[in-house]
């Protein structure tokens, strides 16, 4: 008799709990700016969080589509107070769980909200504004949902995807929209001093038979981001070029450089050698000599220009003299439409 007596106030106390645990449902987020999946992604993380969570009774979707279904209730698109309390009464839940994602400039704005159907109110909310970067609607929500139940988010998380300088890290890292400079390449370089007074020479003087000490460049540049931070990043680049074609040379040329750039303004610095092949002889420029590899440093401003989708390169550039005369100097250009490189694409 006792051991069913015990027995009774265990089912009782058990049927009791149940019956005190306030349901709650997910029906929709405000995503706008984000695609369909995304969006039934971000309903299904809270879902789960909150599953997660003691104290409340997550109706299953299951369920919410059923009803959907027989009663043919659109449960999406609802954030107002009087279709919340409608559609919580139909679902006969006690708090609804609903929110928005908008982005703001370079933030992204993401709230999260607890309705109180009875009530007809809200009863709890939180807002928190992130970096913009792709991938992280999950998180963002995740996060938004643990201030407003009061749930320690971990500090350094946080501050890695709300401070767009904070310490380079894969979740705030801006390099996801860095601007991409990589492309063709086009442009001329002047000559000046013994040089350019050897290419003006006649052939069978040694010289090149031109009369303005001008070359054409023609090439590709590959680059790399190995740094970034902020609205900086630090690039390694790879130059390979033909000079010379309009006065029927062949001229190969390679250059490396090692530069930064400013993601916003689109300025950018780099130096590093280049190294050519030029017929020389006893040291010197020679179209009767033989093919010799020589090598420079060059320096080299450059600024990159938007125009929607396509990026416009301008590099201005400096070869110092080995002779203290002939200095190189020249502009480039290019395009591309790569936009700006998203990390997670």
């Amino acid at each position: 008799m006792k051991i069913k007596f015990l027995t009774f106030l265990l089912l009782f106390s058990i049927v009791s709990f149940a019956q005190s645990v306030p349901s709650v449902a997910v029906l929709d987020f405000d995503t706008r700016g984000y695609n369909e999946v995304e969006r039934y992604q971000i309903i299904q993380k809270l879902s789960l969080e909150m599953i997660n969570m003691d104290g409340y009774e997550v109706m299953d979707n299951y369920d919410i589509e059923y009803i959907s279904n027989r009663d043919e209730i659109d449960f999406t698109g609802c954030f107002s107070r009087i279709c919340l309390k409608e559609l919580g009464e139909k679902l006969d839940v006690n708090f609804i769980l609903t929110g928005s994602m908008n982005l703001l400039g370079e933030k992204v704005s993401t709230t999260v909200r607890l309705f109180d159907v009875n009530k007809g109110s809200f009863i709890n909310s939180a807002n928190r504004n992130y970096v913009d970067v792709p991938k992280n609607d999950l998180l963002m929500a995740e996060l938004t949902l643990n201030d407003m139940m009061g749930i320690q988010n971990d500090p350094e998380l946080v501050r890695r995807v709300t401070i767009a300088n904070d310490y380079e890290n894969i979740l705030n890292n801006p390099f996801d929209r860095t601007i991409v400079a990589e492309g063709p390449r086009m442009g001329f370089g002047f000559v000046t001093g013994n040089n350019a007074k050897i290419l003006a020479r006649p052939v069978d003087s040694g010289g090149f038979n031109m009369g303005i000490p001008l070359m054409s460049q023609f090439g590709y540049q590959f680059e790399k981001a190995y740094i970034t931070t902020g609205n900086w990043q630090a690039l390694a680049e790879i130059i390979p070029l033909i000079s010379g074609l309009e006065s029927n040379r062949f001229v190969p040329n390679l250059t490396i450089l090692n530069g930064l750039r400013n993601n916003n303004s689109g300025l950018e610095f780099a130096f590093g050698p280049t190294i050519d092949v030029s017929r020389t002889m006893d040291g010197q420029l020679d179209s009767r000599g033989i093919a010799t590899i020589s090598t420079a440093l060059v320096f080299s401003v450059g600024k990159t220009i938007k125009s929607g989708e396509m990026n416009f390169p301008i590099n201005a550039y400096l070869i110092p003299p080995k002779d203290g005369s002939s200095y190189r100097f020249g502009l480039s250009m290019g395009w591309n439409a790569a936009g700006k490189k998203r990390l997670f694409d």
